[in-house]
């Protein structure tokens, strides 16, 4: 059982950065700092605590976020270790929306990358605190200085150290910190001992020192006069004015360490507690759900939280993560799913590290919980009590770029897997499933390949349901160029009563967009009032089926303007075939083309790959609109492009502009596909009949 912690001893800190900076493997040296894991787990042996899914394991990367609660000095620290990947973004933001501060590891090797710039923006953008921590300092060719200059270039110079490395690459074996003006470093025997700083570097820790001093000082107006006019300044003043500047996210602290020998990373869980902030004095913003009106609940108040992340899993069951923002929250106890106007049951309370589970008897404002067995909430939905309603922003999922038909490999699982996709998508508000009414596809959409790829090895494992991924059928049109006259004659005699039909149509073309249209102009009933409804049918089910290349006839005005019919032998049925046949003939008549869906495009790029994507765009057919000037160095650029050409546009892009790019995409209407690739899809049709 967790002990009750209040909330001011508790520091909520999602861990973010690039891939393969280190994120999960400092995850591993924090649980072993706290007494959790009685070894160091390696991301490349399978063995850490956070990637325990099978996934992750046999990939050796992040896929899930991963709580990770832990007791440090009296504080509950809630670490949630995030994936690097670009595909799974939306684990980031899930967890971006239930901390308080945020983590961002550096590789001291590779420096600033591109996930690295993408997560400070995520955060900038929600005011939250930052701190930064330059991993892997033991590896060859890292440099910390480096790094830093990097980060002061694209972060700003409110980017600081407060630490040093003593030692550089293999011989890297401690750190100084610059507040209290002492070393900690490995000893031979892997213990650390903290001493005084060696001469040959007091030079270069007066000057981080220094650096640091006005750094702090030109956020603090009480700091300022003291360094101008000389004066000494203390210890406990600039970690004050430390705190303070992280606080108010002006003043980001650098760390270093290497995670994987263990080396800084309790000196990081110390600057946690003692600098990051706590939870504790938030005030939440949310709606009052009746009247809609603005409330804010402060962490004293009556009990409100929201859900982060939902997993399901068909052995363990859902998992809800919350984040308490007023009140507490108990076991054996009812609340408000204000978002579904739904009573739910709390069974139990716990917190996680990795999939290990410790039950709580009580939970207060400000921490991150799991509840398991929730019937109706979903990941965004607001949970609160009765007799004080809010409701919370939903959160906002990053959109799927990528689209894919999916089919059931085996026949008997096509039953299955709506129910399965149903709980893949309760933990992944990412995925999207569509049906797509003309081409009979069942489509699903998500960020890119990998995660289309690991959500489909994810049905198989948890749900035994093998599917495959193919490229979608592109829902093309036909339509007619020119006007045209048509007979249609169906006359049988077979003994008894025969059938005849016989009517005149004329097919015109309409503007685009217009669909079918259906008249009749009979005079002197040539064909009997009660037949004309069959002649209808006979022609949209005919142009429904397609006449080039057996896609839907659209934009064409269809008129019976005469005919004739037999008193014994006449018949619905014998009116809808001869309509029928005189379609067939009319359309291959009436100058027949194809038509392909055309999207409108919206691509967010950094200025510098504008030429790239244009590039890219004029080779997919597309037709660029314009360009315009985004936010922080990023171009827009807005293009028509042929549907056919967008399904793998996310890889590409991502290809092109180094992972910085984004774009949206919606339809925008129908155009005559060119005649070289129409040939190709009419000559496949016949070869496929």
């Amino acid at each position: 059982m967790v002990k009750e912690y209040s909330g001011r001893n508790l520091r909520n800190i999602a861990i973010v950065g690039h891939g393969k900076a280190g994120k999960t493997s400092l995850t591993e040296s924090l649980l072993f700092n706290a007494g959790l894991v009685n070894r160091l787990g390696k991301v490349d042996d399978g063995t850490s605590s956070s990637d325990y899914e099978a996934e992750e394991i046999k990939r050796k990367l992040s896929i899930s976020s991963a709580l990770v609660s832990f007791d440090w000095q009296g504080y509950k620290l809630n670490f949630i270790d995030t994936p690097g990947y670009p595909d799974f973004v939306a684990e980031v933001k899930y967890a971006l929306q239930a901390v308080d501060s945020v983590l961002v590891v550096v590789s001291a090797v590779a420096g600033i990358e591109v996930e690295t710039e993408k997560v400070w923006r995520y955060s900038e953008n929600l005011s939250l605190p930052r701190a930064i921590y330059v991993n892997k300092m033991d590896r060859e060719y890292a440099d910390f200085y480096s790094a830093v200059e990097q980060m002061r270039v694209k972060f700003g110079n409110g980017v600081v150290p407060i630490q040093i490395p003593i030692g550089k690459e293999n011989s890297f074996h401690g750190v100084v910190d610059l507040l209290t003006m002492h070393t900690k470093i490995l000893a031979s025997d892997n213990k650390f001992l903290e001493g005084e700083i060696p001469e040959y570097l007091k030079s270069e820790v007066e000057d981080a020192r220094q650096k640091l001093i006005e750094v702090v000082a030109e956020y603090n107006n009480e700091l300022l006069d003291k360094y101008l006019e000389g004066k000494e300044i203390t210890e406990i003043e600039v970690a004050a004015a430390l705190i303070d500047g992280i606080n108010s996210a002006k003043i980001f602290p650098i760390l270093c360490g290497s995670a994987i020998k263990n080396i800084g990373s309790k000196k990081l869980m110390n600057a946690i507690v003692e600098y990051m902030p706590t939870p504790y004095f938030k005030t939440s913003i949310g709606m009052e759900p009746v009247t809609g009106n603005i409330i804010e609940r402060n962490t004293e108040d009556s009990f409100s939280g929201i859900v982060f992340k939902t997993t399901a899993d068909p052995f363990v069951g859902r998992l809800s993560y919350i984040k308490i923002l007023s009140g507490t929250m108990k076991g054996e106890n009812l609340v408000y799913n204000a978002s579904k106007e739904k009573l739910e049951r709390i069974n139990s309370v716990f917190t996680l590290y990795g999939k290990q589970q410790s039950s709580m008897s009580v939970a207060h404002a400000g921490d991150i919980v799991v509840v398991n067995k929730l019937q109706e909430t979903c990941t965004g939905d607001t949970l609160c009590s009765k007799d004080a309603l809010i409701v919370y922003e939903t959160i906002k999922y990053p959109k799927p770029m990528l689209m894919m038909a999916l089919k059931a490999k085996n026949k008997g699982d096509e039953d299955k897997i709506g129910n399965a996709l149903s709980k893949i998508i309760d933990g992944d508000q990412t995925i999207k499933i569509d049906k797509d009414m003309e081409t009979k596809e069942l489509l699903i959409n998500g960020i890119g390949e990998l995660h289309l790829e690991i959500t489909a090895e994810k049905l198989k494992r948890k749900f035994g349901v093998e599917i495959f991924l193919s490229k979608p059928a592109v829902p093309y049109r036909e339509t007619i160029k020119e006007k045209v006259k048509i007979e249609g004659k169906h006359k049988k005699q077979s003994g008894g009563h025969g059938q005849f039909g016989h009517v005149w149509l004329e097919l015109e073309p309409l503007s685009s967009g217009s669909g079918v249209e259906f008249t009749e102009s009979i005079f002197g009933g040539s064909v009997p009032r009660q037949y004309i409804p069959a002649v209808e049918k006979g022609t949209r089910e005919t142009l429904s089926e397609g006449v080039l290349a057996g896609y839907p006839v659209v934009d064409i005005k269809v008129n019976l303007y005469d005919g004739s019919y037999h008193n014994v032998d006449s018949s619905e049925m014998a009116f809808k075939v001869a309509s029928a046949l005189a379609i067939r003939k009319g359309v291959m008549q009436a100058a027949p083309v194809l038509l392909e869906p055309i999207y409108n495009v919206k691509i967010s790029v950094p200025e510098y790959y504008m030429g790239d994507v244009i590039g890219g765009l004029n080779s997919k057919r597309g037709h660029i609109l314009g360009m315009d000037t985004g936010e922080r160095g990023m171009g827009i650029v807005t293009a028509q492009v042929p549907m056919a050409e967008l399904f793998k546009y996310a890889t590409d892009l991502r290809s092109i502009s180094q992972g910085r790019g984004s774009f949206d995409m919606v339809f925008s209407h129908y155009e005559e596909l060119p005649v070289r690739l129409a040939t190709e899809i009419i000559t496949a049709k016949k070869n496929k009949d």
